[in-house]
């Protein structure tokens, strides 16, 4: 089985990360991929600049860093992959350009006025998804 996970360093990714793991340990052949992007700003146009300063590139690639080693404590030997853009758009082409049989993302709580105004990535990903989606609470 082979299984996008979504991470951000957050404790909700933490949680995906752990769950990534157990449905991939539990299947013959189990493969990881875990994914990190960098939101670009909402309005700007689409170059490498655009990126929101608090979701720099390299924050992402010392979460990912984490997240391998994470999962190489517990025995799995993952794949990182780093993209810019919209995290919802870039996670969801991930999963089909990788041919993911699931996309593992957390929930990350955002509640009230936020997630009615904004929406959350998670939501986005289950509602635009053609993959099977996991999402840890």
């Amino acid at each position: 089985m082979r299984v996008l996970v979504a991470y951000d360093g957050s404790e909700a990714g933490r949680r995906a990360l752990d769950w990534a793991a157990r449905v991939a340990t539990g299947e013959p052949g189990g493969m990881v991929t875990v994914i990190g992007v960098a939101a670009t700003l909402e309005a700007a146009p689409h170059i490498p600049d655009a990126v929101d300063p608090r979701s720099s590139p390299e924050l992402h690639r010392r979460q990912l860093a984490e997240a391998a080693a994470r999962l190489a404590a517990a025995g799995i030997e993952a794949e990182t992959v780093l993209r810019v853009g919209s995290p919802a758009g870039e996670i969801i082409a991930a999963g089909e350009a990788g041919n993911h049989d699931l996309i593992v993302v957390g929930d990350t709580g955002a509640g009230g006025a936020v997630r009615f105004l904004m929406g959350s990535v998670s939501d986005r990903v289950v509602r635009h998804a053609t993959r099977p989606v996991l999402v840890v609470r």
